[in-house]
């Protein structure tokens, strides 16, 4: 990833990878001006609406940050004033960026922008598409995966904890194969580095109870105390390979 570029316009701060983007404009982020001009070409719903779009020949994602829980209810998209740097979008946008750098598969970031608003703040992100990819719980719903899979998926994990990244939602969602049965994860909103410890162990349980509701919803979900024994056991060799690389 080149060095950051910055973009002022108005209440718009804008940083991007001149790599990717020669040049830069507010309405990459917004899907309404993207349909109009024909470089949408997708979108998908749910809690975390994205919007797919080419723009100079590359496939991107569009991601605003809505607010969860209760907060979301009543504020829909605000969130309080802070300095750029510290603010979601640029958080997630730097941490990719990092993350990139050493070597662990996730979206590469193209540009992340922050709105003032008053006393509050707007976010977006775009990031590059990962062709053909499809979330896991997707996978297991359809097929079985084999135990070599789950044992990529355990080591790529491992990869990401030893770079001492905590996935703040690490779920059968968050984590992607590509056609190529390349392992990918994704969605680092409100993610962080932090020294080892028990939250590593937090981490992997909570990826286990979201394959458990996905069971629970549907029996049929090919997945099985097997397989999680192959992906825990892909995580401890993983952790092995990373400590005798050092």
């Amino acid at each position: 990833m080149a060095e950051t570029a910055v973009f002022l316009e108005g209440k718009h701060v804008i940083w991007y990878d001149p790599d990717l983007l020669a040049d830069v404009d507010i309405r990459f982020f917004d899907p309404l001006w993207l349909r109009e001009t024909g470089h949408l070409t997708g979108g998908s719903t749910g809690r975390n609406t994205a919007w797919f779009l080419r723009y100079a020949g590359l496939d991107m994602v569009l991601r605003h940050y809505w607010r969860g829980g209760m907060v979301g209810r009543f504020v829909k998209d605000l969130y309080l004033r802070e300095p750029v740097g510290n603010s979601r979008a640029m958080q997630e946008f730097s941490l990719l960026g990092w993350m990139r750098q050493q070597g662990l598969p996730v979206p590469r970031p193209v540009a992340a922008r922050f709105t003032r608003t008053g006393l509050w703040y707007r976010a977006d992100l775009l990031m590059e598409l990962i062709p053909a990819a499809r979330p896991l719980a997707e996978f297991i719903a359809e097929a079985r995966l084999s135990e070599a899979d789950w044992k990529r998926i355990g080591s790529v994990i491992a990869q990401m904890h030893h770079l001492g990244v905590l996935h703040s939602d690490l779920n059968c969602r968050n984590i992607l194969l590509d056609a190529d049965g390349k392992v990918w994860l994704i969605d680092f909103d409100k993610c962080e580095r932090r020294l080892p410890g028990k939250w590593q162990k937090q981490n992997l349980d909570r990826l286990e109870r979201s394959l458990g509701k996905e069971k629970a919803k549907n029996p049929s979900l090919n997945w099985t105390d097997l397989d999680w024994g192959a992906l825990l056991e892909g995580y401890r060799s993983g952790s092995a390979n990373q400590r005798n690389s050092e």
